[in-house]
């Protein structure tokens, strides 16, 4: 299938998503919602995204550094706005994922270092997000009543954990996986070396030691702490009755959905997973849509800024002599 009609099939799903969404809520009263928003937790949510980029930023340099890249933290900040940029136009922030690679790739032309450190970042930060989610979950009394959330992020949880055991734990193992794929003659032999490549870079991580990784957990700890207050503070622009742990499993769900490449922008797909999610705690379907809406929100002011920085990017490397370096 060509891809201009997957990326309308994709548009075309949100679309229609969005229509039975609007079909069986009533218009008016969403339309009433949004009206009564208060604004300055509003604005105040809004304001925590470039705080939220600089502590992932950082923690993501102690990446590129050990992976002997020259990235600075501010170019890194760059690069994650842009992503969110182009990710306006992508299905699914997984797809985003392959303009973050090509964007870090390029600066040192480490591709295979690139891809060790995005999906190091994905799986890592899946891990906290998932685990605070399940520490959430945990400390909710209504979200216990129903089992099923804390066991499918125990399974997420310890599904990552293993992923995270084979690929980045330990440079034999990652040697190891690269010389079984060599030996496979149903893996093509250029695949079978890049991935090989691949693997090793990822490897590398367990030269970590304890001090960084501790650091780069106790970033993403309060990336995601800051994360679930910007998601609180659009809950409380609403009036919505919803406590700050019960944000929190309720985003890290929103989040595992969103990253699955199936509508733009999650259009649709958050929406129905608000309505499913939120109805436990006796919130109308219109009130958990027009809060879909305020996260919606949060993903253009995340573009706004990534266009912002392409921009400056692009007048940057049109103004500056050819010197031979590629800028980030």
């Amino acid at each position: 299938m060509a891809r201009s009609t997957k990326f309308a099939l994709r548009i075309a799903f949100s679309l229609a998503l969005i229509g039975v969404v609007l079909w069986k809520i009533p218009v008016g009263e969403f339309l009433s919602h949004l009206s009564g928003v208060d604004l300055v937790p509003m604005f105040a949510s809004y304001l925590l995204i470039p705080i939220m980029g600089y502590i992932d930023a950082n923690r993501t340099k102690m990446m590129t550094d050990l992976q002997d890249m020259t990235l600075s933290v501010s170019a890194i900040v760059r690069i994650s706005f842009i992503t969110s940029f182009y990710s306006l136009f992508l299905p699914g922030y997984l797809a985003g994922g392959v303009i973050r690679w090509h964007r870090i790739a390029r600066h040192d032309g480490k591709p295979a270092q690139a891809l060790a450190i995005v999906l190091f970042g994905r799986v890592i930060s899946t891990l906290v997000s998932v685990a605070i989610g399940f520490a959430c979950w945990s400390l909710d009394a209504r979200a216990r009543s129903v089992p099923v959330y804390g066991l499918a992020l125990a399974a997420i949880f310890v599904t990552l954990l293993f992923a995270y055991w084979v690929l980045f734990s330990s440079s034999g193992r990652a040697k190891s996986l690269s010389d079984f794929l060599l030996r496979q003659r149903w893996v093509p032999g250029v695949v079978a070396s890049k991935l090989g490549k691949v693997l090793h870079s990822g490897g590398r991580f367990d030269e970590l030691g304890f001090r960084r990784l501790a650091s780069t957990v106790g970033l993403l700890i309060v990336h995601e702490l800051i994360g679930i207050t910007s998601f609180y503070l659009l809950a409380v622009a609403l009036h919505m009755p919803l406590s700050f742990v019960t944000i929190g499993w309720v985003r890290c769900y929103i989040m595992l959905i969103t990253l699955l490449p199936l509508t733009m922008m999650g259009i649709g797909v958050r929406d129905g997973s608000l309505i499913v999610l939120l109805s436990h705690y006796a919130i109308a379907p219109a009130l958990a849509v027009s809060y879909s809406t305020l996260l919606l929100g949060r993903t253009f002011v995340l573009g706004v800024l990534g266009g912002l920085s392409e921009l400056w990017t692009v007048w940057r490397e049109r103004s500056r002599p050819t010197t031979g370096d590629t800028p980030a």
